[in-house]
């Protein structure tokens, strides 16, 4: 797919939606699905081929690079995976992997707020999206967008009647699945309106057309108390939490986009703090969604630390943009948000672009899973371009076909470098492919009066492998079913900093000791920036060898020192290997001996 002036265009577009400076301050940001609407709005009315020229897009199913979905392994949808198709990218539908698609938001039919009918709906009566995607099993509905003069219509018992048969009338026609209300920038006094308009609007579409689906875009915070979250969620079946931009276009520092958590280094509000919200509110797991974006912001900033002074206004880079900047630039992963970024200089001055890859995305598809929600939102839909693994991902996520990895970190909800929040519930499940038995090693735990409950198996009904509280480290815990659950609840008594721990399968790499030695003795001190501090009795006149190998039995590092050294300090960063459980196998003359001494490590 090529969207070069698409891309252009979307590059001079300065999206905001969430401030979290202050209440007052994001309040008054538009979202990115308002601006790019208004953005666009612009422009003369094109239909979808007209659009298709102005992107310079061809369908690229016939194309090498084109991502190969024919040949992918049939999978079920576990999960909800909703997707907004902008009508300004023609029919790039062409090209997504429908498989992997539950829903489909046509956007938008755009509010007429004099009549309550539409000011326009762009292609909707004539867009091949709705016969193709249906014929995969997706329901498709019709985006409602209405950014502004909300009193007028939802005030008005008239405007909203029309509103609510125009829209009926509308899906009827072209045999569609239900609509997708997206209305920013209310005011609290239209609180009890918008709910009483959502459950008019849910009755009539349920009872003309069985198995309809109302859904609502929802902010990520509603600093204004605008909604009735529990009340909306009683009449409508789905609430999309647009979790993104809480670092905006006109932010004044440079941050993330969607952050996971936000490690005491950035503002408390983040992705699994919204969660929380909206659960806390009373709106069922099942009937929630989180919104993830397929984009991110590039800001010329004061200089490339996070959180730098931005000295310009955020532009929206698409994914595909992303990642391959990122290659360029040198890819970097803060730890407290649990996302990638990556910084340039450009005629002397400095620009930072936060955006989210699959390893951010994974981490917030994990937390769906472990919060139990409906599934993710997507915007936008076509943003990743001709790349195939944002769908690859979806896959190994949301289908029948996911599976654990066979290694991997994990840690409490407030990430590796914050406290967790209180009153939570959630429970997580390591199956890795094949596995014999799944290992779980603390590197560090604290958590207070609250409880973490790990089991033998798929889930709480297995057998109880032991209950853990306070800041006794629970060490290493193996599952001999191949499969273990976490089940984590805190009070609302205080929190404290939570655990980081590592998993792997039981498979041993081939050529390694994979049983830890006990003469000579090898300690291993794990430092607060991840490094492990290796530490051993040596003997003087000879080398000492140090190889790290991978759990599949790869050397990704070795090195000697002709003196002997008592502790040598690995650090994953200035090594250059991905985060992950290794073993480190260590030679020479280590108190007399020369037999390799072998420890599995946990490396952030």
């Amino acid at each position: 797919m090529n969207l070069r002036e698409i891309r252009f265009l979307l590059a001079v577009i300065a999206v905001a939606v969430v401030a979290v400076a202050s209440p007052t301050t994001l309040f008054a940001q538009p979202s990115i699905m308002q601006q790019q609407s208004e953005q666009f709005g612009r422009l003369p009315e094109r239909t979808e081929q007209e659009w298709d020229a102005f992107n310079g897009y061809a369908s690229a199913q016939q194309s090498s690079t084109h991502p190969s979905f024919s040949g992918a392994q049939a999978c079920t949808l576990r999960r909800v995976v909703f997707g907004w198709h902008p009508y300004w990218m023609g029919t790039a539908y062409n090209d997504y992997d429908l498989t992997l698609l539950s829903d489909i938001s046509y956007f938008s039919y755009e509010v007429d707020t004099a009549t309550g009918g539409y000011r326009t709906i762009h292609s909707w009566l004539t867009t091949e999206l709705i016969p193709k995607a249906q014929q995969a099993g997706v329901r498709v509905n019709l985006g409602v967008t209405l950014f502004g003069g909300h009193g007028a219509v939802l005030g008005n018992p008239a405007r909203r009647k029309t509103l609510v048969d125009s829209l009926l009338s509308l899906v009827q026609r072209r045999g569609g699945n239900g609509v997708n209300i997206d209305f920013e920038g209310m005011g609290a006094s239209q609180r009890a309106n918008f709910t009483a308009f959502i459950a008019q609007l849910s009755s009539a579409f349920h009872t003309a057309i069985p198995g309809s689906q109302i859904s609502i875009a929802m902010p990520a915070v509603d600093w204004n108390n605008v909604m009735d979250p529990a009340a909306l969620s009683a009449s409508a079946d789905l609430l999309i939490i647009m979790g993104y931009d809480y670092h905006w276009g006109g932010a004044p520092n440079t941050g993330p986009v969607s952050p996971k958590n936000n490690g005491a280094f950035w503002n408390p509000y983040d992705v699994t703090r919204s969660i929380n919200s909206y659960l806390s509110k009373g709106v069922p797991p099942e009937k929630l969604c989180l919104g993830i974006p397929y984009y991110g912001y590039d800001w010329a900033a004061a200089d490339s630390t996070p959180s730098a002074k931005t000295t310009g206004t955020g532009k929206a880079v698409l994914f595909s943009n992303a990642v391959q900047n990122a290659a360029t630039h040198g890819r970097r992963w803060d730890l407290h948000s649990s996302t990638p970024y990556y910084a340039y200089q450009l005629d002397s001055t400095w620009h930072q672009c936060w955006y989210d890859d699959p390893e951010s995305l994974r981490k917030k598809y994990e937390l769906t899973e472990m919060k139990g929600l409906a599934g993710i939102g997507i915007w936008a839909l076509g943003y990743d371009g001709n790349r195939s693994e944002l769908w690859d991902l979806l896959r190994q996520s949301f289908t029948t076909c996911a599976a654990s990895p066979c290694s991997g970190q994990l840690s409490d909800m407030g990430g590796p470098t914050g406290n967790y929040y209180n009153r939570e519930q959630w429970t997580q499940t390591i199956a890795p492919a094949s596995a014999k038995q799944v290992s779980l090693s603390f590197t560090s735990f604290s958590v207070a009066d609250d409880r973490l409950s790990i089991y033998d198996g798929r889930d709480t009904t297995a057998p109880l492998l032991g209950r853990f509280t306070g800041a006794n480290n629970p060490g290493r815990i193996t599952a001999r079913s191949g499969a273990m659950t976490l089940a984590f609840q805190s009070n609302d008594t205080g929190v404290s900093w939570g655990w980081r721990a590592g998993w792997e399968c039981s498979t041993a790499p081939s050529g390694v000791h994979d049983q830890p030695t006990t003469s000579p003795e090898l300690l291993v001190q794990y430092q607060p920036n991840g490094a492990a501090r290796l530490s051993y009795p040596t003997a003087g006149g000879c080398s000492i060898h140090v190889r790290l190998f991978d759990l599949a039995g790869r050397v990704v590092w070795e090195r000697e020192w002709a003196q002997p050294e008592q502790a040598i300090v690995l650090e994953r960063a200035a090594i250059g290997i991905p985060a992950g459980c290794y073993i480190a196998s260590v030679w020479g003359c280590i108190g007399g001996s020369a037999t390799p001494a072998t420890r599995r490590l946990l490396l952030w």
